[in-house]
């Protein structure tokens, strides 16, 4: 199996600069780029000099392991200088063509044994390495925020990955702490397919009935989770959400899956430039409007999931644990199908295809299926 022992990072912003210093921590060598030597410095300075300083200081570190991980840090600006990487990472901003020019031209000064692989949240692989010679190096290798602590992570196979770059990738995420799970090239991917899909149909609801406090709260009692929907969507960053969800909605909505329509109260709470208010009460108190929330989410999430295994994205065992691990929920998609019975499931699932937010998945256009093995 190949050996990784010198990464390199395209882009050094918040997700860069976590997945440096988590393969820091490690031991690897890492050598990130950024646009030119000013931003080098001032990129080393932010994302590693001051959260390093910040942990001896609060005890959490101490100096001598401060200055060994911060050590194995380095910036240029120059592609020419990763010519020596066993691993290159891209975690550029979430822009296709800029992508695809950083891949070909990493392509240009890259052994052809180095392994390239995205950090995009969306964007198929396939598409975004078919300039790259010996595409078989290539895959996705998908971080969740904040990716020093998260520990989840999809290792994304494309047509043409080859086994040994999927095992030299599963190997390298495990050494560096990561729980990683196996996914095929699609859209969004396994995770985020299910989450974007999920503060979609949320969002969508906002407005004079529903205020974003009843909306987070819908959503931790639907799911059983501690920290609800719209908190964690101000968390990841509205423009973030909205441009998912306008990405995921142009490449599923016409598809035999389909995808929610991008929610107009998402639009314009982005335009603001202002996070949801989850402060905003008071609660809604009747359980019957509640539910007519609460049925419309969970009829998202579980029919999403299904489509997922259907078209072979991700097992239902590595789905289940992606979405545990990923975004904290206590119970996996197919848990909670099988806890509330598949009658109810099927309901929520026809639920959802009837709003017209999904194509109807196969397993329930047969009629109510049996209990998922998980």
């Amino acid at each position: 199996m190949k050996s990784i022992d010198t990464v390199g990072v395209i882009g050094f912003g918040v997700m860069g600069a976590a997945i440096a210093l988590n393969a820091a921590s490690a031991g690897e060598t890492v050598r990130f780029k950024e646009l030119n030597d000013d931003l080098v410095k001032s990129m080393y300075d932010k994302w590693v000099t001051q959260p390093l300083a910040k942990k001896v200081e609060k005890k959490k570190m101490s100096e001598a392991e401060a200055r060994l991980i911060a050590g194995r840090i380095e910036g240029t600006s120059r592609y020419e200088d990763l010519d020596d990487c066993d691993l290159i990472i891209e975690a550029a901003v979430e822009n296709f063509e800029l992508k695809r020019r950083i891949f070909k031209d990493l392509s240009d000064v890259c052994r052809d044994d180095t392994i390239i692989v995205s950090n995009t949240s969306t964007f198929p692989i396939g598409q975004l390495m078919k300039d790259i010679s010996h595409p078989e190096r290539t895959a996705g290798l998908h971080y969740f925020f904040p990716a020093n602590i998260n520990r989840l992570v999809e290792v994304i196979r494309q047509k043409e990955t080859s086994d040994a770059t999927f095992d030299a990738l599963t190997a390298f995420s495990k050494k560096n702490g990561k729980i990683p799970i196996s996914v095929n090239d699609f859209p969004g991917f396994a995770i985020n397919p299910v989450f974007i899909a999920s503060y979609m149909v949320l969002n969508s609801f906002y407005g004079d009935t529903y205020n974003a406090a009843t909306l987070d709260y819908i959503s931790r009692l639907a799911l059983g989770i501690r920290y609800g929907i719209m908190w964690v969507s101000n968390g990841s960053g509205l423009g973030t959400c909205y441009h998912a969800a306008v990405s995921m909605n142009e490449y599923l909505s016409n598809s035999d899956v389909g995808y929610p329509p991008v929610p107009e109260p998402l639009k314009i709470q982005f335009e603001s430039g202002k996070p949801w208010d989850i402060e905003d009460g008071p609660l809604v108190e009747d359980a019957a409007v509640l539910n007519v929330v609460k049925d419309q989410l969970l009829g998202t999430v579980f029919t999403i999931s299904t489509h997922l295994i259907e078209k072979g994205v991700v097992s239902v065992k590595d789905l289940e644990l992606g979405i545990c691990t990923s975004l904290a929920w206590p119970k996996g998609p197919f848990t909670m199908m099988n806890d509330l019975g598949m009658d109810e499931a099927a309901r929520l699932v026809k639920l959802a295809v009837e709003k017209r937010l999904f194509k109807m998945p196969d397993s329930f256009a047969r009629g109510v299926p049996a209990a998922w093995r998980i």
